[in-house]
């Protein structure tokens, strides 16, 4: 079975600078529901997801995240 913090990375990885990923749609893909403690799991994920890809960098705004780097 492949962890959620690699389908997040899997996720993330084939975004180019400027393009952008729903938060939001992602975890009700994946867990059919979006609540607090769901998005705040998401949240780690996110960010242990970000740390197997060093040369790139995101930003988080309102549920939507950015490739800036």
């Amino acid at each position: 079975m492949v962890s959620m913090v690699k389908k997040v990375a899997e996720a993330l990885e084939p975004l180019e600078v400027g393009q952008q990923f729903d938060k939001k749609a992602f975890i009700i893909l994946h867990w059919g529901y979006c609540d607090y403690f769901v998005e705040r799991s998401f949240d780690v994920m996110f960010c242990k997801a970000k740390k197997l890809m060093p040369e790139k960098d995101f930003k988080t705004k309102d549920r939507v995240i950015t490739r800036i780097k």
